[in-house]
This record gives C-alpha cells, structure tokens and sequence, in this order.
C-alpha cells in the first residue's frame, strides 16, 4: 500500500500524544500537510507578538501622512518618539 493510501485511513489515535494538541488547533489534515511540510525538521514558529508588531508597525507607515504623529500614536498606544523609530527604519520622515 502506497503512502496516499495510507494517508486515507490516518486516525487521530494514530499520532503521538505530543502532537494532540496541535491536532485539536488545526486538524488532522493540515497537521499531515504540516508533516509534509516539515519532513522531519523542527520549526520554529513566531510569537503571536512579533507577528502582531510587524502588522502594527505595517498599518503606521500606511497611515502616516506626515502631520498625524499625535493620532498615530493614541491610536496604537505608542510615544511619538516610537512612532518616529518605526518611520525612520522606513525612511519615511
């Protein structure tokens, strides 16, 4: 019996204990193609955080007209002085 064989009759009971949490986040058939993916090799995944600040920083720089530092800057919780880093790393003041 081939591999795609196999795959049709994977059982949840059939992965390790370790990897049931995974399972139950994003299913048995994306956890396989995961598996796919990975072919053995550990990934790393990003904390939610960093991934949240690249989007936050993102959405500044889109906003950013030249004259709303002070919006920006209630609006994501931020100092103008942080605002103004994360334009400057864009070259956008």
């Amino acid at each position: 019996m081939d591999d795609n064989e196999l795959l049709k009759n994977v059982h949840v009971s059939d992965i390790p204990e370790t990897y049931q949490p995974v399972i139950s986040l994003i299913g048995l058939d994306n956890f396989l193609k995961l598996c796919q993916y990975a072919m053995g090799d550990e990934l790393y995944f990003p904390m939610r955080k960093s991934v949240l600040c690249n989007t936050r920083n993102r959405l500044i720089l889109q906003e950013y007209n030249g004259y709303n530092l002070g919006e920006l800057s209630k609006k994501y919780n931020l100092t103008v002085k942080q605002i103004k880093n994360i334009l400057k790393g864009s070259n956008s003041l």
